[in-house]
């Protein structure tokens, strides 16, 4: 299924407070909020995923592509987020939806998200 940025925003929104480290040795706490990760998980289909394998816009790099596991994508915290700090992302932190997941290193929360697969096993 297609869910375009205007139907995620749509969707229930979360808010949490989460620290984004760098592995560069900076971090920082921010508020993000977005679509659950579980929610996107549901309405596609998978209730409760195994893993979920998240692309990004970016078409080379080492961080282009994710994947997350059961843990990860299952915990309440984690989001697509669209927003940080109560503006929409702006295009250094990910637009149009970013990937945030507690105790996640930033590099791994992929920005520019394209697609998330979500993997029933």
């Amino acid at each position: 299924m297609t869910l375009a940025r205007a139907a995620l925003a749509e969707l229930p929104q979360h808010t949490v407070d989460l620290p984004i480290a760098c592995v560069e040795g900076w971090s920082t706490v921010q508020t993000w909020t977005g679509v659950r990760l579980t929610d996107l998980a549901a309405i596609a289909g998978v209730p409760s995923p195994h893993s979920a394998h998240v692309r990004s816009l970016e078409r080379a790099g080492a961080f282009n592509q994710a994947t997350l596991q059961a843990n990860q994508t299952r915990h309440p915290d984690s989001l697509l987020a669209l927003r940080v700090n109560g503006a929409d992302l702006s295009p250094d932190h990910g637009y149009p939806a970013r990937i945030i997941v507690p105790a996640l290193p930033g590099v791994h929360n992929t920005k520019w998200v394209r697609s998330i697969e979500f993997r029933a096993s």
